[in-house]
């Protein structure tokens, strides 16, 4: 017997979900014993459909869309008159500037093309940016490259795109879109009530008395084309799904041993793995998995080391090590 196989929704973008469903129903109507069987369901779960289908079209026309474009373009711009002006400094006839320079441009090149990112992701990289920028690290070295006028720009064009980004999130809870995760949770369920009839009926099939019947395999013809349509959209919903290494419990970083304060900036690298359940699903690997930024780093106390998520993952986790010795 054909077994319908399974479908990962948590993967799935809202317009995802959507094209998903429409490609059910649409696939129900194709095998009229199957619409006969799942008559009980078919009107609420083409409901919930138009439901989605409406939620996501006022989502793609907020009103903030165009002005919060314009407000990451402006942080954008920033961003890139920022890495201009460091290539600049770093050919300064100043031999401490330019050394300033490529330092500001190593801490820079550590947070990866943060124009390209979301915006969920790029508001934190941002505001981490400008953070260890004014840090006692690196304020003097902003400050004898130029930078200090940028990193002022950066932070109102900053602090004016994440009041457009709550201000848009406030609008959100309060219109109908609010409920489309709501009515995803009861597509699903839909969903699968559908789905468990059409599994009962083909093991029906299957054990029918008559040769006849069973060559007729209506339902092992509709899981055998609904596993198609499973397949390409599970794969694609997962090339775009990224660890968020951000969530509680979803990334372990081994505790880094005391440090001996040196005078200098103390980068010591974590060892990470990525946990599903609770357990070790993945190692993380530097580079290719995660960076790394540092704060109060160079004197004896408490220093801070953030976790960065890069190519498969995304997020930030903040770790504490400890930095020993006199001054």
């Amino acid at each position: 017997m054909k077994r319908i196989s399974t479908i990962y929704f948590h993967f799935f973008r809202n317009d995802e979900h959507y094209e998903f469903m429409t490609a059910v129903r649409d696939l129900i109507l194709k095998f009229p014993a199957v619409r006969a069987l799942v008559a009980p369901f078919y009107d609420s779960f083409t409901g919930l459909i138009d439901r989605e289908e409406q939620l996501i079209n006022v989502m793609h026309k907020s009103d903030y869309t165009r002005t919060i474009a314009e407000a990451n373009g402006r942080v954008d711009h920033t961003l890139a008159g920022m890495r201009e002006a460091i290539t600049v400094a770093q050919h300064h006839f100043d031999p401490a500037t330019a050394e300033a320079a490529r330092s500001l441009r190593n801490r820079f090149k550590a947070f990866g093309n943060i124009v390209r990112k979301a915006y969920e992701e790029k508001i934190p990289d941002v505001n981490l940016l400008i953070g260890d920028f004014r840090s006692d690290e690196y304020a003097a070295k902003v400050a004898l490259a130029g930078l200090s006028p940028w990193i002022d720009e950066l932070q109102a064009a900053e602090t004016s795109f994440e009041e457009l980004i709550a201000l848009r999130n406030a609008e959100t809870s309060k219109k109908p879109q609010g409920r489309l995760k709501e009515i995803r949770r009861k597509t699903d369920a839909l969903y699968r009530r559908i789905t468990v009839h059409i599994s009962a009926a083909a093991t029906l099939e299957d054990a029918a008395a008559t040769p006849e019947a069973r060559a007729s395999d209506t339902y092992g013809k509709f899981i055998a084309e609904l596993n198609v349509r499973i397949a390409y959209f599970n794969n694609h919903a997962r090339r775009h799904a990224r660890k968020d290494i951000g969530i509680a419990g979803h990334c372990a970083v081994e505790p880094i041993p005391a440090q001996a304060y040196t005078g200098k900036a103390v980068t010591p690298l974590p060892a990470a793995c990525y946990l599903e359940e609770g357990k070790p699903a993945a190692e993380l690997v530097f580079s290719r998995d995660f960076t790394v930024t540092y704060r109060n780093n160079i004197n004896p106390g408490t220093a801070d080391l953030i976790l960065h998520g890069k190519g498969a993952c995304k997020g930030h986790k903040k770790i504490t090590f400890t930095i020993r010795g006199a001054i």
